[in-house]
């Protein structure tokens, strides 16, 4: 099954084109069982606060090239 997907391995997470937040599996491919997911707008500050610099960029970029808002 291929994903559309964006990896955030700071917090252990990836986000999706709905900017939906997915955690990652032990082996580190996506967690897509519903009652885990997360919408960005929805994530809390210690996440935010813990996403790598590196990370927080790429998803800046992910959000605008989908055109999809973070709230």
């Amino acid at each position: 099954m291929s994903m559309n997907v964006l990896m955030l391995e700071s917090v252990g997470s990836c986000i999706d084109t709905d900017n939906v937040t997915h955690p990652l599996n032990v082996d580190g491919t996506p967690d897509m069982n519903d009652g885990t997911a997360v919408h960005i707008g929805d994530c809390n500050d210690e996440w935010f606060g813990a996403l790598s610099s590196e990370d927080l960029s790429a998803m800046s970029g992910w959000v605008i090239k989908n055109n999809k808002e973070m709230i």
